[in-house]
């Protein structure tokens, strides 16, 4: 069955299993294509883009996410769109196209906001700041990162909310402004102080002194 097919390759996929998940995923859209079920084409369509993206394949890909998204838009399944809009996105970033990943991850953000989906903005609020970062405009995506910053701290996702962290860190240390970059490093630690065995602590202790020691 193709939900069987689906799930196998996933679960392939997540071992990072490329070729074989990409199989599976293939048999998967026959079978959903042989049953006119458009929904899990969509599904499947969305599934290889994702495989491909992982594999390089950038416009293989995106043929499979606008694919995906055409039979979505078609289906006028939001939950859906706001999802092949930020893949598609993803890859146009990936493949360095910033200015049309940027106007393809904004749609996403239209839908996710309209659904009122806080997760889902608060990571394509990170998405955008990428984008931006990459796209040399530091004041957007600066302020890009606080959004969802700010989302995560309301629904208390600490894992988010160190990973909103580091962005901002990082941001802060592209401007050189190293009092910003202090303070969020001090609040990474806070909130690490509490995870046993994390890697990277060893560098936030160094960079903190060695910030403490130029102000």
């Amino acid at each position: 069955m193709a939900a069987d097919d689906y799930n196998k390759g996933q679960i392939i996929r997540d071992k990072g299993e490329l070729d074989e998940a990409l199989n599976y995923a293939k048999i998967s859209l026959k079978e959903n294509e042989e049953l006119n079920d458009l929904a899990g084409m969509a599904r499947d369509y969305s599934n290889i883009g994702q495989i491909l993206k992982d594999e390089g394949e950038l416009d293989e890909a995106l043929n499979y996410a606008k694919k995906a998204l055409e039979i979505q838009t078609e289906l006028n399944d939001k939950i859906g769109m706001a999802i092949d809009y930020n893949n598609i996105g993803t890859i146009l970033h990936v493949r360095g196209d910033l200015d049309e990943s940027l106007n393809y991850a904004k749609k996403a953000l239209e839908i996710q906001t309209e659904l009122n989906d806080k997760t889902s903005m608060a990571v394509i609020y990170n998405n955008i700041g990428q984008i931006y970062q990459d796209k040399g405009d530091l004041d957007e995506a600066l302020n890009y990162a606080r959004l969802a910053l700010k989302i995560d701290e309301d629904l208390k996702d600490m894992f988010q909310v160190a990973t909103d962290y580091f962005n901002l860190i990082s941001l802060f240390y592209i401007r050189q402004d190293k009092e910003e970059e202090l303070v969020y490093l001090k609040k990474l630690k806070y909130l690490l102080d509490r995870v046993s065995n994390y890697s990277n602590m060893d560098y936030i202790i160094k960079r903190i002194k060695e910030l403490d020691d130029k102000s």
